[in-house]
């Protein structure tokens, strides 16, 4: 028994490496794939409701890609000029930057020539450039993701009927539960992401503006970004923010404070507060699963892998816990709270019935 156990247990372990050098190898291709199914279970709420107001199912569809389509083309052409914006008034921040660090160099004593060998334009312009080749690559992924998504709606409405006719007996209903469950849970958590981040990137973006910060629109799209990215995301955000409010203020430093403290609210109130009540405990993901998922999915992906973690770690939960001999994996990465443990067996109960 014990050997079966550790056979399978070295199996497994062999076949997550497999899989995981897999999705490495195979990213150009699955992660446009994945990235329309998560937007499928976001859109496809809207294209029923459309089609309940008897609205040809393919129209329905062109509608709604069209619409994700037109918001995305207006977001990208504000952020695009805002960014050809701040490349062409860097060099007033360089100046201003150069100053800060130098007068913090001084201050400790620090008498090499460090700024002598530091050039901020050129890594700058670098950065630039690779943010531009970046969102190149990312306009023909774009074109995979929306052929795709078009298909995966198209075929939804068929999808029992396929799986009854390929998976025979009562293993149909198996799977149709495992994919239900993930679309509800999966979808919801989108859902819910979408508009608690939309909330905060407009916050961040009012706020910004009221207290004179520069490009508040584009912290404002950042902001809205990162708050996919678990835990970390926002540290980020709020730090850059921070330290660019620094470098345009001072010497004054009640905006940089002013700057700090709003996004310090934001974040705390949205993402302490507001979120949980909205999305409770519905995941059932132990904190170190959502970072470890962090990781991992970074390294596989890159920083898309980072905003997809928490969503395809969640598929993956639902799947171990309806796998036999993986369920334990399911439980695992629970958080182990008692609304979420499973009845204990008789024989596991205390002589008082308890």
């Amino acid at each position: 028994m014990h050997a079966t156990r550790a056979s399978t247990g070295l199996l497994f372990v062999l076949v997550a490496i497999a899989v995981g050098g897999v999705l490495k190898l195979t990213v150009a291709i699955l992660l446009p794939l994945v990235i329309a199914l998560l937007l499928s279970f976001v859109l496809s709420p809207l294209v029923e409701w459309m089609v309940r107001l008897h609205i040809p199912r393919v129209v329905a569809i062109i509608l709604v890609i069209l619409l994700f389509l037109g918001f995305g083309f207006l977001l990208g052409m504000v952020l695009y000029s805002s960014v050809h914006t701040l490349v062409r008034v860097w060099p007033a921040y360089q100046v201003k930057l150069t100053g800060l660090i130098n007068q913090l160099i001084q201050s400790m004593n620090i008498s090499a020539p460090i700024l002598s060998r530091l050039d901020l334009t050129r890594g700058f312009g670098t950065l630039a450039v690779s943010f531009f080749g970046s969102f190149v690559g990312f306009l023909a992924g774009l074109i995979m993701v929306i052929v795709f998504l078009l298909f995966i709606l198209l075929e939804k409405p068929f999808l029992r009927t396929k799986l009854h006719d390929a998976i025979q007996g009562p293993r149909t209903e198996t799977v149709y539960k495992i994919l239900g469950h993930i679309n509800n849970q999966v979808g919801r958590y989108l859902t819910i992401k979408f508009i608690v981040s939309l909330v905060t990137g407009i916050l961040v973006w009012v706020c910004f503006g009221f207290a004179k910060l520069d490009f508040a629109f584009i912290w404002g799209v950042l902001a809205f970004l990162f708050n996919f990215v678990p835990s970390i995301g926002s540290i980020a955000i709020g730090v850059a923010s921070f330290v660019f409010a620094i470098v345009q203020f001072y010497p004054n430093w009640n905006p940089v404070i002013a700057v700090g403290l709003t996004m310090l609210a934001i974040q705390n109130v949205i993402g302490n507060i507001i979120e949980p009540k909205l999305q409770g405990d519905n995941l059932n993901l132990s904190p170190v699963i959502i970072l470890f998922s962090l990781l991992l999915w970074g390294w596989l992906w890159g920083v898309m892998g980072m905003f997809l973690s928490v969503p395809l770690t969640v598929a993956l939960k639902i799947i171990f816990e309806h796998v036999p001999g993986l369920e334990f994996v399911g439980v695992l990465m629970g958080t182990g709270s008692e609304r979420h443990r499973p009845p204990k067996r008789k024989d596991e109960l205390q002589p008082d019935g308890t």
